[in-house]
């Protein structure tokens, strides 16, 4: 089963393009499957993540290092499913994991929520409720928070300290930031979401 991502930035015509062009290409650089994504009207993309346990975590980076910024957010519809690639072309290609999330990104103004998924299975239900209780937080996040979000997830496995001397902060400035930022629970999110992927994929009603 394969996740995509599809995205909308918020406050894209209040901000300059290249702030956040750059952001985008970087991070699908590194996360999409063969260079599997596009960026397309200036302020939306869509990307199929190499890893597919990997979709949030994509996600939840994406919305901290635009966050980074400001007034910059960003709308994330994860999709999962097939994907059949037409000409190796992500904008061309079709399947069910591309269709489920560009549907369910055309419907997540209107619903008033900024990160949802879709797969078919009953745990989307579930699981969605819990992002929406975790954009009540992360929707919130202060530059500041973006900014230690993003650090520690370039950094995994080093120690507080030395994210801090990388940000130039000390520790307890940094350990302050993460808790405000509510990262212990996110990073329990990013892990809720492998399982969930792990279940929905091995359940054989899909």
């Amino acid at each position: 089963m394969k996740v995509v991502i599809a995205g909308d930035i918020i406050n894209s015509q209040q901000n300059d393009p290249e702030t956040f062009v750059k952001v985008l290409k970087d991070i699908l650089s590194e996360y999409s499957s063969d260079g599997l994504f596009q960026i397309y009207r200036g302020d939306s993309f869509q990307a199929l993540i190499k890893t597919p346990e990997l979709g949030l975590y994509v996600s939840i980076k994406i919305k901290a290092a635009l966050k980074r910024f400001g007034d910059l957010d960003v709308r994330i519809a994860i999709g999962l499913g097939n994907v059949e690639l037409i000409e190796n072309n992500i904008a061309v290609s079709t399947g069910s994991a591309l269709t489920k999330s560009g549907m369910l990104l055309d419907s997540l103004k209107e619903k008033g929520v900024n990160m949802m998924v879709q797969s078919g299975h009953p745990l989307d239900d579930y699981f969605n409720l819990t992002l929406k209780m975790a954009c009540l937080y992360m929707d919130h996040w202060t530059q500041n928070s973006a900014e230690v979000i993003v650090a520690v997830m370039e950094h995994p496995g080093i120690t507080q300290e030395a994210i801090g001397k990388i940000l130039g902060v000390q520790q307890a400035t940094l350990s302050r930031r993460l808790q405000r930022a509510n990262w212990k629970e996110t990073s329990e999110l990013i892990d809720q979401f492998a399982q969930y992927y792990k279940d929905v994929s091995n359940d054989s009603i899909l």
